[in-house]
């Protein structure tokens, strides 16, 4: 059973809990937000329902309609899945990163540096951080282009 998310002055969207427990989310965006802050306001939408949220941000024509959250779109991996830190470096990482953001940003260890509204200044004092943490230098293009702060977080961990 689908439900349809309250109105949001950002985004509508479209919502149905999964038989394991994970809300599986489709928004269309009406403003421009990155992948934290649309998590941030999908749990206080949700609030103690939340639970594990995985969502889709639907682009251009892309409609919030109950396909958008049926078994067959999830097969696909197109949703933002909540990922929380595992290792030390995953955490201290998750945690720099947050100070970056928005106070109600939520960061995941799926999120790429472009889900996170991220830009070339961004990277360049992520990799300044870097030295300064873990004394391991990693180039600002090469952190944008990594899939993933988990893949960021083990390349961190290999160069140590």
């Amino acid at each position: 059973m689908t439900h349809t998310l309250l109105d949001n002055p950002n985004f509508t969207g479209i919502r149905r809990r999964t038989p394991d427990g994970r809300h599986v989310v489709a928004v269309s965006l009406r403003s421009y937000m990155s992948v934290p802050e649309i998590r941030a306001a999908l749990a206080e939408l949700l609030g103690d329902q939340a639970g594990e949220i995985d969502f889709a941000v639907l682009h251009a024509g892309g409609e919030a309609t109950a396909d958008a959250v049926s078994d067959t779109t999830l097969l696909t991996g197109n949703f933002h899945a909540m990922h929380a830190p595992g290792s030390v470096v995953e955490t201290e990482l998750a945690e720099r990163i947050t100070l970056m953001m928005t106070e109600d940003a939520v960061v995941s260890m799926s999120d790429s540096i472009g889900d996170l509204g991220g830009d070339s200044l961004m990277c360049l004092e992520l990799s300044e951080a870097l030295i300064s943490m873990w004394g391991v230098e990693i180039d600002p293009v090469e952190i944008f282009r990594m899939n993933s702060l988990k893949e960021l977080a083990d390349d961190i961990e290999a160069r140590r």
